[in-house]
């Protein structure tokens, strides 16, 4: 028994030193697979554009502050410069440019809710990366400030504008069935 005891101990010791002096990065190395590449959608392959018809936002909610179209007209027209810059790019820096020029719009529209060039201009870059459904509701939107006394005469002009922008010519149809057309 005593013997017994004394093999178990001493194939435990043996089996501690043996295995504590090893490094961490012993044997054979596991082989790793290579990732695999994901399949672009048809669209982005053909060079077109997917257009998405889905909006989320309620463009038509009221606002909960008073206006300041100094400083709406201010960041839609740094918006703009933004969107011309973005008209001559593909793919990633495009997209990466109008998220930064629809950030501003998006500001512009809580400083001047009634604002027609913010809506017109973010109406132009959601038309830019595809999201059709967004950009026909900031279209109707526009019509709607239309009848508005306070910025009839300004949202007149730009509808006039959008009437003849070559960015919603994909979409044609509908643009002017949403700006009253």
């Amino acid at each position: 028994m005593f013997a017994c005891g004394l093999g178990l101990g001493f194939s435990t010791v043996t089996a501690v030193a043996v295995t504590g002096c090893t490094g961490p990065y012993t044997g054979k190395p596991e082989r790793l697979e290579k990732p695999r590449k994901k399949k672009r959608p048809q669209a982005e392959e053909d060079g077109a554009l997917a257009l998405d018809d889905e909006c989320r936002t309620n463009f038509f909610a009221k606002p909960t502050k008073r206006r300041n179209q100094r400083q709406g007209r201010a960041l839609a027209s740094q918006a703009e410069r933004i969107l011309s810059q973005a008209e001559g790019q593909e793919g990633q820096p495009r997209i990466l440019s109008v998220q930064e020029a629809l950030s501003k719009l998006s500001n512009a529209l809580r400083a001047d809710p009634y604002g027609p060039a913010p809506t017109y201009r973010m109406a132009v870059a959601y038309a830019l990366v595809g999201k059709k459904g967004c950009s026909l509701a900031l279209l109707d939107r526009l019509q709607q400030l239309t009848v508005m006394p306070e910025v009839q005469g300004e949202a007149e002009r730009t509808v006039n504008r959008a009437l003849r922008d070559q960015t919603f010519d994909i979409f044609r149809k509908e643009a002017d069935a949403a700006m009253g057309r």
